[in-house]
């Protein structure tokens, strides 16, 4: 029975450790916001470590040969409780480890001796400081095992404190029945990494221009129906922002195609900021050669919001600057907006529109900005 208890929550804290990497991976892709994200995952681990303490108080009074069932359960929380907190990237972490330790230490009575309050404050910190470092520490095995190690050793002596009948034998195979299955979970947590890893990089590759890093007009495709379709059923209206840098093909014939090159990543770094200032779930993608377009939710922007938000991005677009061979290269961009209506047949009508309108920028001189066919005075 001591066996199948070992063997059983062994695979049970893989299994966890699976589905909560899925989780992650899915609910970010269907564009939740991270508290979200964060909760949902969170509420699940909280879940897996109460029903792991149940197990101890079920079996806390029982015992198989040398070894207490209370140290087979301890053994599994205690990885349980490190590995869930370094694999998956929570921004809420803090509470959950939090909430956890207090619930483990309150379940066996040890708030009520002076040394538990020292070993929990000793065990949180340790935690949150390896939730902080945890890439660092991940990288080679004996900075985790450790690190977990360090953590372990305050639990452990937490819980020698109440206990009467154990010898040495106890905390011998305790110990190495840690190690075992300590290793077993590392090493499932780094092919669980390794291939989570490989999938996202084949991933990025798909949906991303490998230049600029922004997403690709494929992704760009995919992301506007799905726009469309939240319009469409939730009436969430959104406004889709166009831009071509102005010459482009003049500066590629003046200082060379690795130059172009440059202007399009700066570009591209300017519009990732303004965007990561806006906030989620706005987006930034490279369409064409020298084509960026914008997606963004409407809320409660108004017409002064998006007007003063377009002339932000030429004005700093046209402070940029790189020297080639002693000579300042500078440029500028042209914009069309335009936003979503109910009249719209697809998701292609929108982009129709904004496309046109950017055409109409290009086409009275560049360097301007035209929002639903009318042009606005830059900025």
């Amino acid at each position: 029975m001591y066996y199948e208890f070992e063997i059983g929550n062994l695979f049970l804290i893989m299994g966890v450790i699976a589905v909560c990497k899925w989780l992650e991976d899915r609910l970010n892709t269907i564009r939740l916001t991270s508290v979200m994200v964060d909760t949902t995952i969170a509420t699940i681990l909280f879940g897996m470590l109460v029903f792991l303490h149940t197990e101890v108080v079920t079996f806390k009074n029982y015992s198989a040969g040398a070894v207490s069932f209370d140290w087979v359960f301890l053994n599994i929380q205690i990885i349980l409780y490190v590995y869930l907190a370094v694999t998956v990237s929570s921004r809420i972490g803090m509470a959950f480890l939090t909430g956890t330790l207090i619930l483990f230490y309150w379940e066996r009575g040890f708030f009520s001796d002076w040394r538990a309050w020292l070993t929990f404050i000793f065990v949180l910190v340790g935690s949150l400081l390896i939730c902080r470092y945890a890439e660092w520490l991940l990288r080679q095995f004996w900075r985790i095992w450790l690190a977990t190690l360090i953590v372990s050793v305050a639990v452990w002596y937490t819980v020698a404190m109440t206990m009467v009948n154990d010898t040495f034998a106890d905390w011998a195979i305790n110990f190495l029945m840690f190690n075992i299955q300590f290793l077993i979970v590392n090493a499932f947590n780094i092919r669980l990494r390794r291939d989570y890893n490989r999938e996202m990089m084949l991933a990025n590759q798909v949906s991303h221009d490998e230049l600029t890093g922004l997403k690709n007009f494929r992704a760009f495709s995919t992301e506007l129906n799905t726009f469309y379709t939240a319009f469409q059923e939730q009436s969430q209206s959104f406004v889709l922002i166009t831009m071509d840098i102005d010459h482009f093909k003049h500066i590629n014939d003046t200082f060379g195609h690795l130059v172009g090159n440059d202007v399009l990543q700066q570009t591209a770094r300017v519009l990732a900021h303004l965007i990561d200032q806006e906030g989620a779930p706005n987006q930034a993608y490279r369409t064409g050669g020298e084509e960026f377009s914008l997606l963004m939710p409407v809320k409660n922007r108004d017409e002064a919001w998006l007007k003063d938000f377009c002339q932000r991005i030429q004005q700093t677009i046209r402070q940029q600057q790189m020297i080639v061979n002693q000579q300042a290269v500078q440029w500028t961009v042209s914009i069309g907006c335009d936003d979503v209506i109910q009249d719209d047949d697809s998701y292609l009508e929108v982009y129709r529109r904004a496309d046109k309108d950017l055409y109409h920028s290009k086409e009275n001189g560049r360097n301007m900005i035209t929002i639903r066919g009318e042009s606005v005075q830059v900025g």
